[in-house]
């Protein structure tokens, strides 16, 4: 357990916008509540911001914004610096970016679609491409989109849709009570040479399963993966089964995380990875027929996954939070396994690391490798309180914190940058943007703030 008790405080750039915050109001006002989704820094250095504005619940718009360096809004993007639009057929259907991706001077969007038909709640996976100036590229897909729509949706899938729905709503809203407050693990995609990766999870109250969605990179279900564009995954000893990242590792195989259930409202039983072929054929050799399994060694405590990220010498790191099945309590953890899912015995002896920033509740979102295998870990502090906010630390490659940063603390702790709705960050040139709000005058008000990093 890595606990830091003086944590040093990390400043805002009072560079950036004004003393470091960027307003972020909706840029229609026929659709007044916004909400940043992610954040992103291009290969032009500037930011990106997707997100949605809505008219009450069922009325919406995504939308896609572009910052200078300094936080200015670059009006040579879409609109005056926006993009919005609704994504299919009538502003009330609902698309909730997860991903921001770059490519060839491309800018792609991911994230899961929900709208009505003939009665019945269609939650389907999605992609949109723009040009660099902010308009639609109508030479991917249809017209600039690609809708996965999984076949056999019926009276029970729809209810389940329409829960899913209400939770994508809800995210976006301050909770009523602090401990409400539930991480933003999203179905986070990938690219692969000339490949789109995505995740999708489909089923109903009964069971669910998981699909990794392979498509050309103009924006087609690619036919040379399983014969069909996608694979279709479950775990035979568990109903309820979602993945949450993918990642490709040095030869092109995918391993996919995420977690497994025993009832649709339980909490998760263990985080799972499972490893395809390059053809999207599961791969038996890998731990159990396929499927390892990753659960903590307390039965009095779980392990709930955020996301996987790619580490160097073909690893994958796996982080989130731990919590105790009888007090609630939330420590930040890192799990490193090898390509062939075992433990990685160079990083903390093949042990998780469990973090605490000041005896805070903290759970880890991101984490940002460096040359020479140290990692920058983001982390959202003090979860289950109103003054919830950003932090940053360095990790050793071996999994042992850096007290070298931050002031001998191994945190830069952003007391400013609070943040109780969807939490974004991006790292890149030794700053951090954050997507923070706040609640006053009976509102919640949206920014954009960058952090400075030593």
């Amino acid at each position: 357990m890595n606990t830091q008790n003086d944590s040093s405080t990390g400043e805002l750039d009072p560079h950036f916008g004004e003393n470091g915050f960027v307003p972020m109001p909706s840029p229609d006002p026929d659709y007044p509540d916004f909400a940043s989704r992610v954040t992103a820094i291009g290969p032009d250095n500037r930011i990106y911001i997707a997100g949605e504005a809505a008219q009450g619940l069922n009325y919406s718009i995504y939308t896609l914004t572009r910052l200078n360096d300094d936080g200015s809004i670059d009006t040579s993007f879409g609109e005056q610096g926006h993009f919005h639009d609704y994504f299919y057929r009538s502003d009330r259907s609902h698309f909730y970016a997860e991903q921001i991706i770059f490519k060839n001077d491309r800018i792609i969007l991911t994230g899961n679609l929900f709208y009505q038909e003939n009665g019945v709640m269609n939650a389907d996976k999605a992609a949109v491409r723009f040009l660099s100036n902010g308009t639609l590229d109508e030479e991917f897909g249809e017209n600039g989109k690609y809708i996965f729509h999984f076949p056999g949706n019926d009276i029970a899938a729809s209810g389940y849709n329409e829960e899913r729905l209400k939770i994508a709503r809800s995210k976006c809203a301050a909770p009523a009570h602090p401990n409400q407050f539930q991480p933003n693990s999203q179905g986070v995609c990938s690219l692969q040479s000339d490949h789109i990766i995505l995740l999708h999870t489909t089923g109903t109250f009964e069971w669910t399963d998981s699909l990794i969605i392979r498509l050309t990179e103009d924006g087609a279900l690619d036919p040379t993966f399983n014969g069909s564009g996608y694979v279709r995954v479950n775990y035979d000893q568990f109903s309820f089964l979602e993945l949450y990242s993918v990642s490709v590792d040095d030869t092109g195989n995918y391993i996919s995380a995420g977690s497994v259930r025993a009832d649709y409202y339980a909490q998760p039983e263990f985080i799972i990875l499972v490893k395809h072929g390059q053809d999207g054929r599961l791969d038996t050799s890998f731990q159990q027929e396929g499927f390892l399994q990753i659960q903590d060694e307390d039965p009095n405590y779980g392990l709930r996954l955020i996301k996987t990220v790619k580490q160097p010498n073909n690893r994958v790191l796996c982080l989130g939070f731990r919590f105790s099945k009888v007090f609630g309590e939330l420590s930040g953890f890192l799990i490193s396994r090898e390509a062939d899912g075992s433990s990685n015995i160079q990083f903390n002896r093949g042990k998780p690391v469990f973090t605490n920033v000041n005896t805070a509740t903290t759970f880890l979102i991101n984490a940002d490798f460096l040359p020479g295998g140290n990692l920058l870990a983001t982390a959202l502090v003090d979860v289950v309180s109103r003054e919830r906010h950003y932090a940053v630390a360095r990790f050793l490659h071996n999994g042992v914190i850096d007290e070298d940063y931050g002031n001998g603390a191994g945190w830069l702790v952003y007391r400013a940058a609070k943040n109780f709705t969807l939490e974004a960050s991006t790292i890149k040139n030794n700053k951090i943007i954050f997507a923070v709000d706040d609640e006053y005058d009976s509102k919640i008000h949206r920014a954009i703030a960058r952090g400075l990093m030593p």
